[in-house]
């Protein structure tokens, strides 16, 4: 088992650091191990700096339960009870308007406005959104970070805690600037009735909510995952505008329409108008309409309205991708189901109709990425810059609008979920590469006439899934415990939530005071070998110790040799063993000859700077296996070892259907060389592995060796009787050999088997297996980091004008 952690300690350090939000989790992770005043204290300070005094209150009291004299919290509890809710006085007339097709703001006089913003969320490690677990002083700190780098406005998905607007004033007052894009989430109906009395009754009532918020005059009742409270600093002065809606899926927008036969009508509201307009549009046109008249009824005048859309419901035509329905006739397969799919390119919401009457204020807001959907590769592959085309054409179609894209961006996460020509995919880019192309992309929104940009997103959450992951991220209800670097959508932020406090457990940098609290696995004390070739390198191949460490994200392993490590003369493989081990592989590959005593699941294989990779067996891959029903590793000892890939994008066929667009298939075995310190001249925040001296250290994923949630030690394991198995641990077996010159398979010795060494020394039976195992966790431990792509986007910002 690992060296236990002292997390009192470690919160005291949290707390002397100012890192108030991190130190939250660290002492809830010392209250599981057990409950303790000091504990309850530390807690209590954390809330404390973080401007949340109800719950400093809570924690300080329960340190008095537990030591009743404790003067500290007496004291924290006395400075609570004297202290007063400040209430904003004054409310604030809107200082944004709609003029042609850009947006402007009243700095003194009226001047256009290009939106520089980031999106903001609230799904820390360890929580999920619905939980609010970011605190004032949280959001003050990240007001300081976003404006440093050149950001002007936040956008919010839904409605925050009455903390986050109280931070917002607070900052706006201090002298500062930092503007509000406003969201307004919606779920979608039951049987796409978007007309149904009671959904009808709950969106009215959400979008009065919502504007009541920003004008700090609400006192919203708690209900679970929605935030609650008394809602008194005024806002609306410095809010661009509120978004309605979500990203509408294509099937519950054709479900609509269809109900209502597609008839085409018009729309005359009190501030909006819509002519030839289908049924949702209409809606979409009426929600806008309530929120807009609310307001200047309630609050003598109406702020700016936007909708919610993204490509796959945008009005222009793309010759480049036909419907499902479609691609099976084409290619002469009957459709046998009547249920709708979810098509990129078969339903519209087309905002062009919609025009704003004299008192309001209408803008387009799309979510636009470069690599989804496929036509926005495929429809521009003969352009320069495929991203600034599609701009270019969705601006023409809204000639005379503004135009905000309110999400777009790249994660810097290890595999690839969707491709793109130029290489921004969703994902596979590191932190410089993500800040690179994102400033791309943000400079073809200026380039393009757009009335700004909006990053997607602030900081990485971990309770996120993609969909090529999502599957195997289970149980989902654990997902923010623990986090995963292949997940797209939890990397895509500019501040990283990292595992480990307070800093990186391993930095891939040769320092072994990094391993000083790591499991000695295994080790040698003498200079025994299994088979010495006696050509000068026998030190290279000779093992000394495998030590063994893990954090919230990763596996971490040091192989170390008795010599410098010199991949032409030896190369290294580590077998590992994560569960059941009468199950896996047991003969090891590359002409090895070797027999594990337990079946391993997974196999790194170093070979060099370029060479390396991790395989898998053969049926504990899931990309072989996905289309069957079962993914376990099974037994084999025939060495059938594989490379894992993952399938991104499916094969499209055009509408005419003369143009077929591959399918894309990337590799995840590649093992990426590099280390984390910024500093290093080998800096790449990808890195799996590193090479000092006589050590490698290793940083392995614990999505890409199976495990569904380490956290509770449950891994992959798909057969009749479910998903998933617990484990007890893993059990790891490293060798070493001769590489042939020219290849990676081993040098003969002329015994049974071509090792050169081994550990552990004794390899007969499974009982010579040590078990790495560890404590199961319910609040993870992270800190929060500025990668480098929050420096690159900066440099980006300051070169474009906030006034257009």
């Amino acid at each position: 088992m690992p060296v236990p952690m002292d997390y009192l300690k470690l919160g005291q350090l949290a707390l002397a650091n100012g890192d108030h939000q991190e130190a939250v989790n660290i002492f809830r992770r010392a209250l599981e191990q057990r409950k303790s005043a000091r504990a309850f204290s530390g807690l209590g300070k954390a809330f404390h700096g973080l401007g949340d005094y109800p719950a400093a209150r809570w924690a300080f009291y329960k340190t008095l339960e537990l030591e009743p004299g404790h003067e500290e919290a007496i004291h924290h509890i006395a400075d609570i009870e004297n202290r007063t809710n400040y209430r904003s006085q004054s409310a604030h007339q809107s200082r944004f308007r709609v003029s042609g097709d850009r947006l402007e703001f009243l700095d003194g006089t009226w001047k256009p406005l290009f939106v520089k913003g980031i999106n903001l969320g609230v799904g820390l490690p360890g929580y999920f959104p619905g939980e609010f677990a970011v605190r004032k002083g949280t959001y003050l700190k990240w007001f300081e970070q976003m404006t440093q780098a050149g950001i002007n406005a936040v956008r919010l998905y839904t409605i925050h805690p009455p903390s986050f607007y109280e931070a917002l004033l607070e900052y706006n007052e201090s002298g500062k600037k930092l503007f509000l894009l406003q969201g307004i989430w919606a779920e979608l109906p039951e049987n796409d009735d978007f007309l149904d009395e009671r959904y009808l009754a709950e969106r009215e009532s959400g979008n009065k909510n919502v504007v009541n918020v920003i004008h700090g005059n609400a006192d919203l009742a708690e209900r679970p995952g929605f935030a609650h409270g008394i809602y008194a600093h005024d806002v609306s002065g410095f809010t661009i505008g509120l978004i309605f809606g979500r990203e509408w899926e294509s099937c519950a927008v054709k479900g609509f329409n269809d109900k209502m036969d597609r008839s085409l009508a018009d729309y005359e509201g009190r501030l909006l108008d819509v002519h030839g307009a289908t049924p949702f549009e209409i809606w979409t046109a009426r929600m806008c309409d309530f929120l807009q008249h609310y307001e200047a009824q309630k609050y003598g005048s109406p702020g700016l309205v936007s909708i919610t859309n993204w490509p796959t419901l945008d009005p222009l035509v793309h010759p480049s991708e036909s419907d499902y329905e479609a691609e099976l006739t084409i290619q002469g397969v009957k459709l046998r189901t009547t249920a709708c799919n979810q098509n990129e390119d078969m339903e519209s919401l087309d905002v062009a109709k919609f025009s704003a009457k004299p008192g309001g204020g209408f803008f387009v807001t799309y979510h636009a990425y470069p690599y989804y959907p496929d036509f926005l590769n495929n429809d521009y592959l003969q352009e320069e810059n495929t991203y600034l085309a599609y701009l270019h054409a969705l601006k023409k179609h809204h000639e005379g609008q503004p135009l905000l894209i309110a999400e777009f961006g790249v994660p810097s996460c290890r595999e690839v979920s969707h491709w793109h020509r130029d290489g921004w995919h969703q994902g596979g880019h590191n932190e410089a590469e993500q800040g690179r192309i994102n400033g791309i992309l943000m400079k073809a929104m200026h380039q393009a006439g757009m009335a700004g940009g909006v990053l997607f997103h602030w900081f990485d959450e971990w309770y996120k899934r993609n969909w090529v992951f999502f599957p195997y991220e289970i149980p989902a209800d654990r997902n923010p415990f623990w986090f995963n670097l292949q997940d797209a959508e939890q990397n895509y932020g500019l501040l990283a939530a990292y595992p480990g406090y307070p800093a990186k457990h391993v930095s891939l940098a040769g320092r072994l005071k990094d391993w000083r609290d790591a499991v000695t696995l295994y080790g040698k004390d003498t200079d025994s070998m299994a088979f010495r070739f006696n050509d000068g390198s026998d030190d290279v191949r000779a093992l000394s110790r495998l030590l063994v460490k893990h954090d919230e994200g990763f596996l971490y392993m040091l192989l170390e040799a008795k010599g410098d490590i010199d991949f032409a003369t030896a190369n290294y493989m580590i077998g590992l063993d994560t569960c059941n081990n009468q199950a896996g592989e047991f003969l090891l590959p590359f002409k090895t000859n070797l027999r594990s005593p337990v079946g391993m699941k997974f196999l790194i294989h170093l070979a060099g700077k370029e060479r390396s990779r991790i395989l898998v067996c053969k049926r504990y891959d899931k990309y072989l296996n996905v289309e069957k029903g079962e993914i376990n590793p099974g037994s084999s000892d025939h060495g059938a070892w594989v490379t894992m890939h993952n399938k991104t994008n499916a094969r499209r066929i055009s509408k005419d259907g003369t143009r077929f667009f591959p399918a894309r298939v990337f590799s995840m075995s590649n093992l990426r060389f590099g280390s984390l310190e910024r500093e290093n001249p080998d800096c790449d925040s990808l890195a799996d592995f590193h090479v000092s001296g006589n050590i490698i250290e290793l940083r392995i994923p614990w999505g890409l060796i199976n495990f569904t949630d380490p956290s509770s030690r449950t891994v992959l394991w798909k057969d009749a009787n479910g998903m998933t198995r617990k484990t007890d641990g893993i059990r790891l077996l490293a060798v070493s050999y001769k590489p042939r010159e020219g290849t990676v398979c081993a040098m003969a010795t002329g015994m049974k088997h071509n090792v050169t060494d081994h550990l552990p020394r004794q390899i007969e039976t499974a009982e010579h297996m040590k078990v790495y195992s560890w404590d199961t966790w319910e609040t993870p431990i992270y800190h929060l980091y500025l990668k480098e792509s929050y420096y690159a986007f900066k440099q980006v910002l300051a070169d474009i004008p906030e006034t257009i």
